[in-house]
């Protein structure tokens, strides 16, 4: 069975001011449903700017699932422009990234991964392709990553019997859900943000969100040459020890 208790990626931003940044992002992070309000600042309680399409109850939960696991990050970051240059070092089990950016660019890698793996009920349908986590990627790579792990999804939909979804039309639906995510948690993290890095990244996201949701089989046709154009005459190379 897929084991993911020991699983993280690490996040170290070197400014340039010398300053440095560390985030371990577990890919498991149990809490409890009811945190207490001291713990955590007023603008992650549940209740706080609500997202429109949350389906979490506040009876039931305290607190927003993303926005304590992003409380360090955003808090961290507060003060920080999103214009700041970094060396951003992103550590995994397999191999290690790196890039020197804004930080706007390294955040939003970050954030991605922390939303993608919070106990977010929508958000959290993206953690299968979380665990295979790419910094950086590029409009291109995000539409193939998620396109390709949602026909991964309905294929193991179609092996038990039930009816895979060709068209994608599910991710679409998905994206439009994501969409309405991000900007209503835009509202809250800017309660959070004294600099404009936080909210940057939120916008960017709500940006990406939005390009999905209407032309993803647009990025999707673009694509489709290195699938199509392939010759059935050439044969496989041939494979020696």
């Amino acid at each position: 069975m897929f084991n993911e208790k020991n699983m993280f990626v690490e996040y170290i931003f070197t400014m340039g001011d010398g300053n440095i940044l560390n985030f371990k992002i577990n890919y498991v992070r149990p809490r409890p449903d009811i945190i207490d309000n001291a713990e955590y600042p007023a603008w992650t309680e549940l209740g706080f700017k609500q997202c429109s399409n949350c389906p979490l109850d506040t009876a039931d939960y305290s607190h927003c699932p993303v926005a304590i696991d992003a409380k360090e990050i955003i808090l961290g970051f507060r003060e920080i422009l999103s214009c700041s240059t970094t060396d951003v070092r992103v550590i995994t089990a397999e191999r290690e990234y790196f890039k020197h950016c804004d930080a706007q660019t390294g955040l939003r890698a970050l954030i991605g991964l922390v939303m993608a793996t919070s106990a977010c009920p929508i958000l959290s349908q993206m953690r299968g392709m979380a665990h295979y986590h790419l910094p950086f990627a590029s409009i291109d790579e995000i539409v193939f990553r998620s396109a390709s792990s949602y026909l991964l999804s309905q294929y193991y939909i179609h092996q038990d019997g039930g009816m895979a979804d060709l068209e994608l039309n599910g991710l679409k639906k998905y994206y439009k859900e994501v969409l309405t995510l991000n900007y209503d948690f835009l509202q809250r993290i800017r309660a959070a943000s004294e600099a404009d890095s936080n909210l940057d990244v939120l916008s960017t996201l709500f940006s990406i969100s939005s390009l999905l949701s209407v032309s993803i089989e647009q990025h999707l046709k673009k694509l489709k040459p290195l699938f199509s154009d392939i010759s059935p005459q050439i044969s496989p190379p041939h494979l020696s020890c």
